[in-house]
């Protein structure tokens, strides 16, 4: 067995009966909302909506499909520690159903003295989504889903934490399965979109082997949008809520940027910042191209400071 298997698996214990954040961060699955810095809230106008803001997809496409992966990790030398995830979706809808599955891994390796502390938890979401429109301009839905975690948690050896990060998920986790409900708001204008969204509405928590819990966090975010031209919007997103991670408070402020390129290309970009007191600073671009019709494959690279994350993300899209 690799020393720092045995490390982690000597001291697993009982970590207190504490509840900690997960740290499923709001940009966990989405590349094309990715690429705009995670601005998107108002947009949301593809079956990602499913995730982003489950009013979207009452946008008018008759029929839209996704299906997307990306990852994401901060620094592995920074001394708080180092947070990575990845994030997998499918989803499809009509303008008043839409069909969900996501999942979501995330692991935060947090620094206490010699020794660090992993948190880890996979969460598979099947939800179906209901939408409602109240007087013709405004969309609510409600999207009712199961959510099924696996979490672990242990302690080793600090040192070597790219190694610690790859293998955590052989520390063996405990399996649960939670109801849960997301819901989404959405007004349109002549010239511009107003969302909100809110995820993990009952605070799911799963309990690991050792005792303690991971939480996912409520998160709630608002967001406006401009068509400037044809082809052309903007769009500023607002954490309403702040969440308490492992690796501490988060509260995003997100701006970005999409344009049509041509025929078949659209180019992105946007940036985003933590405000909730760390440094987090992260910027992001992307694009999409036109393969046949309705069919486009999207592509983003994040990039930031020492405690952001950094990643990227592909996708194909279909919207009919």
């Amino acid at each position: 067995m690799p020393y720092y298997l045995r490390h982690i698996t000597a001291a697993l214990f009982l970590l207190a009966s504490s509840t900690a954040a997960a740290g499923q961060s709001f940009e966990a699955v989405g590349t094309r909302a990715a690429g705009m810095g995670g601005a998107f809230v108002a947009i949301a106008d593809d079956a990602s909506a499913a995730y982003w803001n489950p009013a979207g997809f009452a946008s008018g496409n008759v029929f839209t499909l996704v299906i997307d992966h990306g990852i994401a990790k901060s620094d592995p030398d920074a001394r708080e520690g180092v947070r990575e995830g990845s994030g997998f979706l499918f989803a499809m809808g009509i303008p008043a159903l839409g069909l969900s599955y996501y999942q979501i891994r995330s692991t935060a390796l947090t620094e206490n003295g010699p020794t660090v502390r992993l948190d880890t938890l996979v969460t598979h979401h099947t939800g179906a989504t209901l939408l409602q429109s109240i007087g013709g301009r405004v969309v609510v839905a409600t999207t009712v889903k199961v959510v099924r975690g696996i979490a672990s948690s242990g302690v080793a050896a600090d040192g070597a934490r790219e190694a610690l990060l790859e293998h955590a998920g052989e520390l063996g986790g405990r399996s649960s399965t939670k109801v849960d409900t997301d819901v989404g708001v959405m007004t349109v204008g002549s010239f511009f979109k107003v969302g909100l969204t809110i995820r993990n509405l009952t605070n799911p928590e799963f309990e690991t082997p050792a005792g303690n819990s991971l939480s996912l966090s409520r998160q709630a975010r608002a967001g406006i949008a401009f068509t400037l031209a044809p082809g052309w919007a903007v769009d500023a997103d607002f954490d309403l809520l702040t969440t308490h991670e492992t690796l501490g408070d988060v509260r995003q402020i997100a701006t970005g940027t999409e344009a049509r390129l041509g025929r078949k290309a659209l180019i992105r970009g946007g940036f985003r910042v933590n405000t909730a007191g760390s440094d987090a600073v992260a910027a992001a671009a992307g694009g999409s191209y036109q393969i046949a019709g309705p069919l486009f494959v999207d592509g983003q690279i994040t990039r930031g400071s020492d405690r952001a994350s950094h990643g990227w993300g592909i996708s194909a899209r279909f919207v009919y």
